[in-house]
């Protein structure tokens, strides 16, 4: 740990005035909420495999002879899942003769210490899930790790944007051409309201979630106010898309982003394996330095390509 601006401020001592975990202050970590928009799976399987049934036109005109038109075609479906990590060690000690030295104990075991709750607790678990949701479940592109060396942010799985323009590029999603979010709020939701348009009409009444980021999803909701708020009965737009069952959702795992894309629940997938780790550490005391651990397995992806709908941008 790093303490040496306490120490310098503060002084190499520890003094009893009155300071207690309410004086730790700490920056709120973005929650994770592209989960949200996925449908879970707990699985043990760490390739998960499925089948889509795909057949062509089968209705034709009568005649005695015999003229079968399209074959039934199974596509095969395959979502991937990715082993992740939270390494950590800390020697509780170098609190004792500092302002922090509350959080020490009296105890040999340091793991028993105050410390390590409150380290696990509000710092090292809501870290991981911001994490995974600012660099992995997006954005992230797995790389194997070098041996030995910590793997860089963004590359313990595959995230959403990279299962989308794989499937682009495989010729089996077509985006939808908007061009980038224009700089005028209005016309933005115009861009908005024309994706919405032409999604496959056989879904179109179904319930989706317009995924983007949550910069955009405010652009939106300002353009919407003023493009339609000189109406009498205006009432914002409530995060819908008029004359649709499409609804937006600001992901914080998207931040900087110009793609949009929808598709339904159903067909978004999010595996989990050892998913309770995620709320838990081991904790092992080795001489006086505690060390913390955890491990659990994620892996996202769509079922069916051709209904995820997205929009021409950040294709790479």
């Amino acid at each position: 740990m790093n303490i040496a601006d306490i120490i310098a401020e503060f002084g190499a001592y520890y003094l009893k005035n009155g300071q207690n975990l309410a004086r730790i202050v700490k920056m709120l970590n973005a929650p994770s909420t592209t989960d949200s928009v996925l449908t879970s799976i707990i699985t043990d399987e760490t390739q998960w495999r499925a089948a889509q049934a795909t057949i062509g036109r089968v209705l034709q005109p009568f005649q005695k002879t015999w003229t079968p038109i399209d074959a039934l075609k199974f596509v095969p479906v395959v979502i991937n899942q990715f082993k992740m990590k939270v390494d950590s060690e800390e020697y509780p000690d170098d609190l004792e003769a500092t302002w922090l030295g509350f959080l020490t104990g009296d105890g040999l075991d340091r793991k028993t210490w105050p410390f390590i709750r409150w380290y696990v607790e509000v710092m090292l678990l809501p870290k991981a899930k911001e994490d995974y949701e600012l660099y992995e479940v997006y954005k992230g592109v797995y790389q194997a790790p070098v041996n030995g060396q910590p793997g860089a942010a963004g590359t313990a799985m595959d995230g959403l944007r990279k299962a989308i323009n794989d499937q682009v590029t495989a010729g089996r999603i077509t985006p939808i051409v908007t061009g980038a979010p224009d700089a005028d709020n209005k016309v933005f939701v115009e861009q908005v309201e024309f994706f919405v348009d032409r999604v496959n009409a056989n879904y179109q009444h179904i319930p989706m979630q317009l995924c983007m980021s949550q910069s955009l999803e405010r652009r939106f909701l300002k353009g919407y106010r003023a493009l339609y708020g000189k109406d009498t009965d205006y009432k914002g737009s409530n995060g819908s898309v008029d004359f649709s069952n499409t609804s937006i959702i600001g992901l914080p795992s998207m931040a900087g982003a110009n793609k949009i894309w929808m598709t339904p629940k159903s067909n978004a997938i999010h595996l989990g394996k050892r998913t309770q780790n995620q709320n838990t550490m081991q904790i092992e005391s080795i001489d006086r330095k505690v060390k913390l651990f955890s491990d659990w397995s994620r892996g996202v992806g769509f079922v069916i390509p051709e209904i995820v709908f997205t929009n021409d941008q950040d294709l790479v």
